[in-house]
């Protein structure tokens, strides 16, 4: 801060003769601290403002005088109502709160929107405000000799009033939209608790205007914990209804509205015993929403915490079925690995064919986007298992074993989840080990049967691109692998997505229910087919949508003029037999070498990419810090050093 800045605005304040807001601005913009000073909690500005005014009493009638002005008659409500409530969805709100941060609104010049929005127009102006000790907030207030009774108190309490009646209308009105009912049905009769709120507060703000009393009753504040029961209620049951993103956001905006109500009825009840304290209590909280009506971080995580949790706790019960325990388990994961193996391996070889159709590019990316979709769907279909399609599903089940334990500091309290790590972890090496040890022999039958039947010429051509493809010193292979891991991850939110829709939804009621299939379909085979959707979905979307994302890649990176392309395990091991039968057995030891080692680093960067996106999403949905983290890899490693070994292969017993 220039030495003498504070007072040089405040002066220029002072001597103002309007009442626009630009004299405030540059005084607050002298009072705004750095980073540093807001860190350690300094107030240095703010006091030398309360000294200048102490010793200058022609400032100060100044002051008092421009800020009298700018502020008697102003209107408030709106800011407590609508501020950083956007009337909408989420893409409303967030469009809103972008456009708001790029491009800030000028609202009518007699509100106090206007005020804030010109004055306090930065997002850390609602925390470094909220701060400030009352003490000294008060001490101002007194130098100004702002109104705390007379009209201006009348003025604000009719807006408070007036604030109070809009939220409880609105938060009455949204409990009765269907997406909301739908959460939770036993709601929906005449004792609603919003609609008790509604007319308790109605009775209570008639009361304040004929007696002045400000207290809310204990029936009303007991109202204003059971609608927020409500509330909790319909996120406890999203596991059995499912949670759209629209009934989300309509609870989300329902908490926001009666934490807001609670707050007006608190300054309402406090200026009846300290109207100075309440005064500072109101202006604080005005700033505070309307400076957090461009936050974008917040909101973004805020909205999208409840359904990222939803999304990963449908995966993460699809995921428990990806994890070994017993060695029966640890070897029905090799065999079933074994069989997806065989399916990758003449999958590259369709794609090697498919290479040679002489169509247009999108042409190359359909044809590739179909041969992984059969490949992967009839995996899924089969029962058999991908190496790497683990990792998004299980790493949600680690998240919740983390939540739970997240209580103990000592990382003996973690053992339980070390010991799940080490389940997923050997879960998947076994099928890394199936799909390898399977599709590189049946991709070498494949390859030699090819060059029986039709001759050498396709794979030769091919051989030394594909076993470029695997150098991972000379080739962008490991981008490549972990750009697979990326698609793995989000492969794992379709998923879980398609199962938390198909619940909110009720597609399978749907199904068995519709009334042209009743014409044509028994009631037997309807309820047969409403099942396989409800069972296989998610699984089968999700694969579809995998498949897309692999098959395209490369295309759209080639329109772009990027090096974009997808490099996963199975395959990789796949394409070395069939460069290795292309070649012939003029093929050096290095090469075959390289190739391995760039097969291990894929699998390894599919796995780590996959699992680590998936892994901070799931501990972003419960509401834990990437710190969390911390304690869960000391009994990991503690783990891994007393019984190495079990993360390889299964204990006896």
């Amino acid at each position: 801060m220039r030495r003498g800045e504070v007072k040089e605005r405040l002066i220029a304040a002072a001597r103002y003769p309007g009442q626009e807001v630009d004299a405030l601005a540059q005084l607050v913009q002298s009072l705004r601290p750095t980073a540093a000073e807001l860190a350690a909690g300094e107030h240095a500005r703010l006091q030398e403002l309360l000294t200048l005014l102490e010793a200058d009493v022609e400032v100060r009638r100044g002051l008092s005088a421009y800020l009298g002005r700018l502020l008697n008659g102003v209107g408030f409500h709106r800011t407590l109502t609508d501020a950083g409530l956007a009337n909408g969805g989420f893409w409303t709100e967030l469009r809103q709160r972008v456009g708001y941060k790029v491009l800030p609104p000028q609202p009518d010049p007699r509100t106090s929107d206007h005020v804030l929005v010109n004055v306090f127009f930065r997002e850390q102006d609602a925390k470094w405000v909220a701060e400030l000790p009352d003490a000294l907030c008060l001490r101002l207030l007194q130098l100004l000799e702002l109104d705390t009774v007379g009209p201006a108190a009348e003025h604000r309490a009719n807006e408070l009033l007036f604030a109070a009646q809009v939220l409880g209308l609105r938060i009455a009105g949204m409990a009765f939209e269907p997406d909301v009912l739908r959460m939770v049905p036993e709601q929906e009769h005449l004792r609603n608790p919003f609609l008790l709120l509604a007319e308790d507060l109605d009775e209570h703000i008639l009361l304040m205007r004929a007696a002045g009393t400000g207290a809310p009753s204990d029936h009303l504040l007991g109202l204003l914990a059971q609608c927020r029961a409500v509330i909790d209620q319909a996120y406890g049951n999203a596991r059995d209804h499912g949670m759209g993103m629209r009934v989300n956001q309509t609870l989300m905006r329902m908490q926001r509205l009666l934490e807001r109500l609670e707050v007006v009825l608190a300054i309402l009840a406090e200026a009846e015993r300290a109207p100075a304290v309440a005064q500072v209590t109101l202006l604080k909280q005005l700033v505070k929403y309307s400076a957090g009506s461009t936050n974008v971080s917040g909101y973004l995580n805020a909205s999208t915490q409840v359904m990222a949790r939803e999304v990963m706790g449908h995966t993460g019960r699809k995921g428990e079925h990806y994890i070994t325990t017993t060695r029966s388990e640890y070897g029905a994961m090799f065999r079933s690995a074994l069989g997806g193996g065989a399916l990758v391996a003449l999958a590259c070889l369709l794609k090697a064919l498919a290479s040679k159709a002489d169509v247009s590019p999108f042409g190359h990316a359909v044809l590739y986007s179909l041969n992984y979709a059969w490949a992967f769907i009839g995996i899924y279909l089969l029962h058999l298992t991908l190496a790497t399609k683990q990792p998004a599903m299980t790493a949600s089940t680690i998240a919740a074993a983390l939540d739970q334990g997240r209580t103990s500091a000592d990382p003996v309290g973690y053992s339980a989840l070390a010991d799940l790590v080490a389940r997923v972890w050997r879960s998947q090496f076994v099928a890394f080990v199936g799909n390898v040890l399977m599709a590189f022999p049946v991709a070498m039958v494949i390859g030699l049967g090819w060059n029986a039947l039709f001759g050498p010429e396709l794979l030769h051509h091919k051989a030394p691109k594909l076993l470029s493809e695997l150098d991972p010193l000379r080739s962008l292979a490991v981008p490549h692998a972990a750009l697979a891991g990326v698609f793995l991850f989000l492969s794992g939110l379709i998923a879980g997505s398609v199962a938390n829709n198909t619940i909110h939804l009720r597609i399978p009621q749907r199904i068995e229910a519709h009334p042209v299939l009743k014409l044509v379909l028994s009631e037997a085979r309807r309820k047969r087919l409403a099942g396989f959707y409800e069972r296989h979905a998610s699984g089968i979307i999700s694969n579809f949508w995998f498949a897309v994302f692999m098959g395209s890649v490369g295309v759209v990176g080639g329109f772009f003029g990027l090096p974009l392309d997808i490099r996963h395990i199975t395959f990789a091991a796949g394409n070395l037999a069939l460069g290795m039968v292309g070649v012939g057995p003029s093929i050096s030891g290095w090469t075959i070498a390289i190739c391995v080692l760039g097969i291990g680093l894929i699998g390894l960067f599919n796995f780590l990419v996959s699992f680590g996106l998936s892994l901070v999403l799931a501990l972003r949905s419960r509401g834990l810090g990437i710190r969390t983290v911390v304690p869960m890899l000391r009994a990991i490693l503690v783990h891994f050093r007393q019984a190495p070994l079990q993360f390889f292969f299964p204990p006896r017993g």
